[in-house]
């Protein structure tokens, strides 16, 4: 791992140029529909469970989304709050975190660990594959504000993918915009899309940047970016989207995912 943590310092020191563009991800018809946190609302789920991934994987949704960070002592775990009662999760070691209450899931489970969460993946993908559909990882990296903290994950996230043979299964996801960057030098065969909102499609595009995945209040105001994006060869994803109305709009600016926590009825929002 210190080994592949060094190549990582090494590679931010490459430019842009020298690394391959990244490629986009296959345009869709109509919106894809990725399950926020995994299909969680219904009985016996919960947001960033294995259960709740395994769900959207057997609902056969086009993505399912997770949350991965670190605590200060270098465990990957996936879980979206950046506190677990009180606890900032990168400046605490994972088992002071473990002691905690609110690692408990309210479907009994515990918060996953990067890498069991990864393996369930890899298992839950291949089943699904032998009915001929495809749900894809759609793999959000937290913010981290050291670059030693955000290099340890990174590593821990390559070598979890190598593991497990996912390569072909994520698209990654970040509102931090280095993280992004990196992620397009590392592994760019891979997608990456920015989320936070404040960069046009060439802004990210001359980073390296493949994609953007924006709160859906961004692409109606700038309906233009959806053009734009796609003549640069780039995707256009949106969050998170909870009714018809907004859905159908974005359906008819052409965004090639929309993130949700009704993905039932958005298949049901998304017909003509």
């Amino acid at each position: 791992m210190k080994r592949l943590i060094h190549l990582l310092a090494l590679l931010l020191l490459l430019p842009m140029g020298m690394v391959a563009q990244q490629p986009q991800a296959p345009l869709k018809a109509k919106p894809g529909i990725v399950a926020h946190r995994g299909f969680h609302r219904m009985e016996g789920s919960v947001e960033n469970s294995i259960f709740a991934m395994r769900q959207a994987v057997a609902h056969d949704f086009d993505g399912t989304e997770f949350d991965v960070q670190i605590t200060s002592d270098g465990v990957a775990i996936v879980y979206h709050d950046g506190t677990m009662q009180g606890h900032v999760i990168r400046e605490t070691p994972y088992d002071t975190l473990r002691q905690l209450s609110a690692f408990t899931l309210k479907n009994g489970e515990t918060v996953p660990l990067l890498d069991e969460f990864m393996e369930a993946c890899s298992l839950t993908l291949r089943e699904q594959d032998q009915r001929g559909k495809h749900t894809r990882l759609f793999f959000e990296i937290k913010e981290l504000k050291r670059q030693e903290q955000r290099l340890q994950l990174l590593g821990q996230i390559i070598e979890a993918i190598g593991k497990y043979g996912l390569h072909d299964d994520i698209f990654f996801i970040s509102f931090d915009l280095e993280t992004c960057m990196l992620l397009a030098q590392l592994m760019p065969d891979i997608p990456v899309a920015y989320l936070e909102g404040n960069l046009s499609p060439q802004d990210l595009r001359d980073r390296g940047i493949s994609g953007l995945d924006y709160h859906w209040h961004y692409i109606l105001e700038h309906p233009e970016w959806v053009e734009e994006a796609h003549g640069l060869g780039m995707s256009v994803n949106v969050w998170t989207v909870d009714d018809a109305e907004t859905a159908r709009r974005l359906r008819d600016l052409g965004v090639d995912y929309i993130t949700t926590d009704e993905p039932m009825m958005m298949r049901e929002w998304l017909e003509p």
